[in-house]
């Protein structure tokens, strides 16, 4: 078997994103969501904002922003973004 190098960046996954965000004091602010993306640039196409901005989660500045926009999306998916 193959020895394979593994990415530097760890997925951190949807527990332990929640833990942070309910660290943070900023969970009641979200909608309900069941997948997290993070990424370093803003999100194309994610609204006029983020729903929460510069909060620190797990040692870094961010901004959360939320993919859905209508009450009948169903993504349930925030985005993070990474702005250190």
């Amino acid at each position: 078997m193959e020895n394979v190098e593994k990415s530097k960046e760890v997925y951190k996954g949807l527990e332990f994103w929640t833990e942070e965000i309910k660290r943070a004091g900023v969970l009641g602010k979200l909608r309900f969501f069941n997948d997290v993306i993070t990424g370093k640039e803003p999100p194309h196409g994610y609204g006029e904002g983020p729903v929460v901005a510069d909060v620190v989660i797990d040692g870094m500045l961010c901004d959360i922003w939320h993919t859905d926009h209508k009450k009948d999306d169903s993504y349930h998916r925030i985005f993070i973004q990474i702005k250190e």
